[in-house]
């Protein structure tokens, strides 16, 4: 490239796709009663950037999409089907949203891999009984009782 060709401007600039999906975070947040301040914690941005995601003024990467999305309890595809209605999250959603979680930590990919080494069928379900009752167990106190001190003399 010689000295007199014009330079290209490699940056990508917000288009009305863009923007669409940027007034569709903004109803969505809207509708959910949450503030940018809130959305942009869940996400891991300033609210500054999510204004700008809102404005269509920057445009948002597909991971960063995902975590909106995520935050905002609807699918992807929601910010890009026509007609603009949210769906509702149901349990398929929720399941896959979950697994997704799952898939995105190192300890997480370890642990699936390990159970899906497991060949035998009725080990695999004492596992998951295991699981169960050990998250159950962490979410509230012991014998669902509250834990009362004893008074100082």
């Amino acid at each position: 490239m010689s000295g007199d060709e014009p330079k290209m401007d490699m940056k990508k600039h917000p288009n009305e796709i863009d923007r669409e999906i940027g007034r569709r975070i903004k109803q969505r947040r809207t509708d959910l009663g949450l503030n940018q301040q809130s959305l942009a914690q869940q996400i891991g941005v300033s609210y500054q950037q999510v204004q700008k995601y809102e404005n269509g003024t920057d445009r948002v990467g597909a991971s960063r999409l995902f975590a909106v999305a995520n935050a905002l309890h609807c699918p992807v595809a929601d910010f890009y089907e026509r007609g603009g209605e949210f769906r509702e999250t149901g349990p398929v959603y929720e399941s896959s949203m979950d697994a997704q979680r799952v898939l995105s930590t190192e300890d997480g990919r370890l642990l699936i891999h390990a159970f899906l080494t497991i060949e035998d069928t009725a080990v695999r379900q004492k596992l998951v009984e295991f699981a169960t009752t050990l998250s159950t167990a962490l979410r509230r106190p012991p014998n669902g009782r509250r834990v009362r001190r004893r008074p100082r003399l």
